[in-house]
């Protein structure tokens, strides 16, 4: 179990990057869902102990973070947003270079765990590659075999899947769910899908504050009967709309432009859908900005 209490950072230019975030996160997939800016990384980037918080605690399996941040360390695997590899480097021999970062001392053991981890990511046969030549999920995975050194209890993936093609991100997808059935898994995420697909449980954090929190298809139920849809014909008929119903998306389809519109009661011209978790997800935001508006 990982707790998150009253988790409060600014960095130096007066941006608020967290405001008093409160979280507990069990075993299994957790996701947590917000726009960009929302104060994800920053929160990642602190739960790995790579910079302090301002105000708060986080604790992890009887471990005071902040306190203690090398027995963290030792238990903990992250893949950043963005990871840098060297040039020309293979597979292997990077891998094999963090492990022994890692302390993976013993030359056979460190070996027999590479080769382990490649197969696991399915690059085992990429191996003598160089990683800096990979595709984009190729390095993905590559980065969660990195993230795996150690047989990590706290895995922390930071916009894994933004940029890969269908495929790769359902091989992604496969991956993180497989690791999910051992350890506490966060996956830091703007894509809505991601979290529907992998996580019973989930937060949507935005201005560096934690709006909701739930088990995605609990918090889906709560919203039946109350979004609407209009299909419109032109710009000008949808500006008119979301200036006077609160629109919570617009999006096209087969070139049209559909509105959803979070109420009580169906607005004129409108028919009830089912609700989904990008429903949660923009009325969760759409409120949030509304109040912040009122303030």
């Amino acid at each position: 179990m990982l707790t998150i209490t009253g988790l409060s950072k600014t960095y130096d230019n007066g941006v608020h990057a967290l405001r008093g975030v409160n979280l507990s996160i069990p075993k299994g997939m957790f996701g947590l869902l917000g726009p960009n800016g929302a104060g994800k990384s920053s929160l990642m980037r602190t739960i790995a102990t790579l910079q302090s918080a301002d105000a708060g605690k986080i604790e992890f399996d009887g471990i005071d973070v902040f306190n203690d941040p090398k027995a963290l360390r030792q238990r903990l695997g992250y893949l950043p947003q963005d990871f840098g590899v060297y040039p020309r480097v293979s597979a292997f021999d990077l891998l094999d270079h963090m492990a022994i970062l890692k302390g993976l001392n013993n030359k056979k053991e460190r070996k027999e765990v590479v080769e382990g981890l490649l197969a696991q990511t399915n690059l085992y046969d990429h191996r003598r590659n160089a990683v800096s030549g990979f595709s984009g999920g190729m390095r993905q995975r590559f980065g969660i075999a990195q993230a795996l050194l150690g047989d990590p209890d706290l895995l922390i993936v930071d916009e894994p899947t933004a940029g890969l093609d269908p495929e790769e991100r359902n091989r992604f997808h496969n991956l993180l769910v497989g690791l999910g059935e051992s350890k506490v898994v966060i996956l830091s995420t703007h894509i809505v899908e991601d979290v529907s697909e992998l996580c019973p449980n989930m937060a949507v954090l935005a201005s560096g504050q934690i709006l909701l929190e739930g088990n995605p298809v609990e918090l889906t139920q709560q919203l039946q009967g109350k979004i609407w849809r209009k299909t419109v014909v032109n710009l000008e008929e949808a500006q008119e709309l979301e200036s006077n119903l609160p629109v919570i998306s617009k999006r096209l389809f087969a070139g049209q432009t559909l509105l959803n519109v979070y109420a009580d009661v169906a607005p004129e011209g409108f028919v009830t859908v089912p609700a989904d978790l990008e429903d949660v997800y923009f009325s969760t935001l759409h409120q949030h900005r509304n109040s912040a508006v009122a303030v």
